[in-house]
């Protein structure tokens, strides 16, 4: 893959941990409020505690992710500075 290919790549995780880590959000929102009881209400809220739980661990080995191919990327990049450079280094031999 070319650095731009895995630069967008690590934007796309990115973007998928902010949402997975945000995917709880609207249900816990709703269960923490004083206006919605039930009898199982307590336990809909340990369970979305969990569930949000689960979801910042998921985005955070997302992040990771997008870290290590953030990584390969600028690898990449400087693999292609190097070869365009070579390249060019070529081109003013035989122009000689």
């Amino acid at each position: 893959m070319t650095s731009t290919e895995l630069y967008a790549k690590a934007h796309d995780l990115e973007t998928l941990a902010n949402d997975v880590e945000g995917c709880v959000d609207p249900a816990k929102t709703v269960a923490s409020s004083p206006d919605w009881d039930c009898d199982n209400a307590t336990d809909v809220r340990d369970a979305l505690k969990h569930w949000r739980s689960a979801a910042q661990n998921a985005a955070r080995n997302l992040r990771d992710e997008a870290a290590r191919v953030r990584g390969e990327a600028r690898k990449a990049e400087n693999r292609e500075d190097e070869a365009r450079e070579e390249r060019e280094r070529e081109r003013e031999r035989e122009a000689r």
